[in-house]
């Protein structure tokens, strides 16, 4: 009976690192290692229980590639932007083990952090900074480093050293500048342009949740639009996520302090709750109740308006209320939308499906600048 062939950990894993190496990530398979060794399937699982077992070592071994690349960055001064050189010409040499170790396995792993924080004890002492201060600058300069080797991996030719070499010293320096002058980095909120005097738009995210659950689970509120109240955190994160996000709605922020106070957005013909041409929108929009009769509906409108102006991708607005909520409609009329004399119902409504609106209408290029907040009153 022939004996039964048998490779070491060592030769499988050298294989595989191989075809990591030459094809990438997703060359790799039970098959392929087979066949770069010349035989069936059957050696490989009798080495290794699985092929999550073989993968361990397949990150172990390609971490220690990378260990000895990196070990005497510490006989360097600054050792840290020598580890991240090292770093970014490890992702041009090795672009393929790079990709497996920095993006596929995640963005950092123990042995690799270890390093890097090592060399942060060269900082404390040359700059005079504390180790949370420290820390903080790895935090930040991680992921710009990380992007840098990423750009270098897919565009080894365009970076130079000397652009890498002073693109890490200008974000160091930045970042102990800051650090040391003990300011802030005021978080600039990407904004919908034009902006009111007393209110922007910007799109929704997951982290306003607590915010719109404080003020959509109102039962005031929501009725008047058409849905219903949130009645949980975790309903508003769904809602934000689902409906929200879209392309289209804003929140409502209020200048001054910051705070969400409603919602506004524009829906295309796909999912407007009338029947609508391709060119066209339907408007939609709430306040929170402690800021009603305060003209920042009217305001936040004009502001969508003149978005959807700039895109030049409308023809007409238009907008529905409920005939019992003629707030909602002064707040159309004093931005130049019309009756159109149409009544009707609108079935996806959550709430009030069985009730007729009032449809209004507005040609996008017959619409004059919103109206200022001392001329509106709604």
């Amino acid at each position: 009976m022939p004996r039964k062939v048998q490779y070491t950990k060592e030769q499988i894993v050298q294989v595989a690192i191989d075809i990591i190496r030459k094809d990438g990530t997703s060359a790799l398979s039970s098959r392929s290692i087979s066949k770069a060794l010349g035989c069936s399937i059957s050696p490989i699982f009798r080495t290794y229980s699985s092929m999550e077992e073989l993968m361990d070592d397949v990150r172990k071994k390609a971490e220690k590639i990378f260990i000895d690349y990196v070990s005497d960055v510490y006989d360097y001064t600054p050792a840290f932007k020598e580890f991240g050189m090292r770093l970014i010409r490890f992702s041009k040499m090795e672009p393929n083990l790079f990709f497996f170790m920095f993006l596929d396995m995640g963005s950092k792993n123990d042995s690799v952090d270890e390093i890097a924080r090592k060399c942060l004890h060269q900082i404390i002492v040359a700059y005079g900074i504390t180790m949370d201060q420290a820390e903080y600058l790895y935090s930040q300069t991680w992921p710009f480093v990380l992007g840098l080797a990423q750009l270098c991996n897919k565009n080894p030719g365009i970076f130079t050293k000397e652009y890498v070499s002073l693109s890490l010293s200008m974000q160091f320096a930045a970042l102990l500048t800051l650090i040391k002058s003990g300011g802030e980095v005021l978080n600039i909120e990407p904004r919908l342009i034009p902006e009111g005097e007393r209110v922007f738009l910007r799109r929704w995210h997951d982290s306003d949740a607590d915010e719109l659950f404080a003020l959509a689970s109102d039962p005031d509120v929501g009725p008047r639009a058409g849905w219903k109240p949130h009645t949980s955190i975790e309903e508003s994160s769904e809602i934000i996520r689902r409906y929200l996000s879209t392309p289209g709605t804003f929140a409502i922020v209020l200048k001054e302090t910051g705070a969400i106070v409603g919602c506004i957005g524009y829906h295309i013909a796909a999912n407007s709750n009338i029947p609508i041409a391709p060119d066209e929108n339907e408007v939609g929009y709430w306040i929170a109740k402690p800021y009603w009769n305060r003209g920042i509906c009217t305001e936040a409108l004009g502001l969508l308006i003149e978005h959807c102006k700039r895109l030049k991708m409308f023809r007409n607005m238009y907008g529905t209320h409920f005939l019992d909520n003629p707030a909602s409609g002064r707040v159309m009329e004093k931005c130049g939308f019309t009756d159109t004399g149409v009544r009707r119902n609108c079935p996806s409504l959550a709430i009030g499906s069985d009730k007729e609106v009032r449809v209004m209408k507005l040609e996008i290029s017959s619409a004059e600048n919103s109206p200022t907040l001392s001329e509106s009153s709604d």
